[in-house]
């Protein structure tokens, strides 16, 4: 395989894994007995993940770009 394809494959597998993230992050959280347990502070804001997913993934793209 050539340095071009390892990169390309290195950064299509990172992808997809912030996409399986950005995807479980999305969902809500189990209910709990006792809210008072629950580490649970809020909701997930959803737009601001996938910005911080999408920036991630321009770096980690540049980065393999070198």
């Amino acid at each position: 395989m050539s340095d071009d394809n390892e990169t390309e494959a290195a950064a299509a597998r990172l992808e997809l894994a912030l996409e399986r993230i950005a995807t479980l992050a999305a969902q809500p959280l189990p209910t709990v007995a006792n809210p008072a347990d629950s580490a649970d502070q809020g909701s997930v804001d959803v737009a601001a993940l996938a910005h911080r997913l999408d920036a991630l993934i321009a770096q980690l793209r540049g980065s393999l770009a070198r």
